[in-house]
């Protein structure tokens, strides 16, 4: 199975891409100090920058950190309040695919800089794209910091799982339908890195049914069920345990993942659950926490 280079390569290249040396000519406009972020994991990643002073207002949806709830509202990510981003006279709306194309236009016309920021389907594309948000709210140094530190969490878990066999993995995020992740969703990524084989990986969509996990009975199945209990999960995974015939369930290899440790595309929180996620795959590097066996 190929493995990706060590990210310090990565780094190295892209800070020359995105950061302006000392003794270049000033480019580009100014820092943003009144940042409007239309969705939860841009709003987190300006917290973990530390420029939360710059964040005049977000999405209902954004809640973490806990402190970003207490930010103005200007509506959901998929319903902007323009009216009122216009009167809130921010330099820079940070939008996310979700994002109205109308409504931006909008706020286009009004003078307002829009940054437009697509979902990371990569580990590589999260640190891209936290390097670019903090260029923008000239906070570069500490976004080099974060993505080092990361990056250096994700190698070593890399070097853990290198020489041991690629394992078949099934995770499930949702319960009615029985949903999956491919690979256009950042979550195959904790597959990948952790050494591991997606069942689903090809689907052209999440959707996923039962027969077929049990056909393609995968080594390992997580339950990371989203926008459900865990007392829901638990019942999904003694449903699993209930088909002798699958490997994982024979082997003891079916687990509960609380969704929380892998649904935050950043790059702390993605090394932080890769350590997680690759614990539940391969037991012999160590214990996982945030799981429930």
């Amino acid at each position: 199975m190929d493995r990706p280079k060590p990210f310090k390569t990565f780094l190295v290249w892209v800070s020359v891409l995105v950061c302006i040396p000392a003794w270049a000519p000033a480019q580009g406009p100014a820092p943003a100090i009144r940042v409007v972020s239309l969705s939860p994991f841009i709003t987190e990643t300006i917290y973990l920058l530390g420029a939360q002073d710059q964040l005049l207002a977000d999405t209902s949806y954004c809640t973490v950190p806990p402190e970003a709830a207490r930010k103005e509202k200007i509506g959901s990510v998929t319903r902007m309040n323009v009216e009122k981003i216009i009167i809130l006279e921010p330099d820079l709306v940070i939008s996310s695919p979700l994002s109205k194309e109308k409504q931006l236009k909008i706020l286009r016309s009004q003078g307002i800089r829009i940054m437009e920021i697509r979902n990371p389907k990569t580990f590589d594309q999260m640190c891209v794209i936290t390097l670019k948000i903090a260029d923008a709210l000239g906070k570069t140094p500490q976004a080099q910091t974060l993505v080092q530190q990361a990056s250096d969490d994700v190698d070593r878990v890399r070097e853990q799982v290198a020489g041991l066999s690629p394992r078949r993995v099934f995770i499930q995020i949702g319960l009615k339908p029985l949903h999956t992740v491919n690979k256009d969703l950042f979550i195959n990524e904790y597959i990948i890195q952790a050494n591991a084989v997606n069942i689903a990986e090809n689907q052209p969509s999440g959707i996923y049914s039962r027969e077929e996990v049990i056909k393609q009975d995968p080594d390992v199945i997580l339950v990371a069920t989203m926008g459900t209990s865990k007392k829901a999960a638990i019942f999904e995974k003694k449903r699993w345990m209930d088909f002798p015939s699958l490997t994982s369930a024979g082997n003891n290899e079916i687990h509960v993942l609380d969704p929380e440790v892998i649904c935050h595309p950043t790059p702390a929180s993605f090394a932080s659950g890769l350590q997680r996620v690759a614990a539940l795959i391969h037991p012999e590097i160590g214990t996982a926490e945030g799981s429930s066996n």
